[in-house]
């Protein structure tokens, strides 16, 4: 079974991308970000990922999810808090499976400490997402180097010895 990663949606957002007051423009680019972060992130890494927010203006009556990219993406009911969430996760997986929290919450930290479970910081698991997204960019800008080649005239690909040789059989 894959380790399972959690995420405090708008923790990570308001500490690690330093995101004071937003508007709700704001918050909803920050959230498609990280969850396009995640998507690229998971693509190299594998985990189950569930992202959980608290539903704060949205209005839920209910608590709902939804899957993005093999990303569960759940938000809390109308007055449930991302943390009450995030505790019955821990408590339902953490006999049967290795648990990382990313949450920069101090009172969740101490909740979540147990047995498969580990807590790891929004800056920690940041600064992960970065590398992983920098590891990616390099990767791509190298493959468009080598495509770019593939797709020479044969005589560029050509060492200008073995164009000379070719252009002197032309000529006899």
């Amino acid at each position: 079974m894959k380790d399972l990663l959690i995420i405090d949606g708008y923790n990570f957002i308001f500490n690690f991308f330093k995101a004071g007051k937003l508007d709700n423009d704001d918050i909803e680019y920050y959230r498609g970000k990280l969850i396009a972060d995640l998507i690229a992130y998971n693509s190299q890494k594998d985990h189950d990922l569930i992202l959980v927010f608290d539903a704060g203006k949205r209005g839920n009556q209910l608590r709902s999810s939804e899957m993005i990219d093999h990303i569960e993406v759940i938000y809390s009911s109308e007055g449930e808090t991302a943390d009450t969430i995030i505790e019955e996760l821990v408590s339902e997986w953490s006999d049967h499976r290795k648990i990382f929290v990313v949450t920069s919450d101090y009172s969740q930290q101490k909740v979540i400490f147990g047995k498969n479970t580990v807590r790891r910081s929004c800056r920690e698991f940041g600064l992960e997402l970065n590398s992983v997204r920098s590891d990616i960019s390099k990767r791509i800008k190298k493959e468009n180097r080598n495509t770019k080649r593939a797709f020479y005239p044969l005589e560029r690909r050509l060492d200008p010895e073995m164009r000379k040789k070719i252009s002197d059989y032309r000529k006899s």
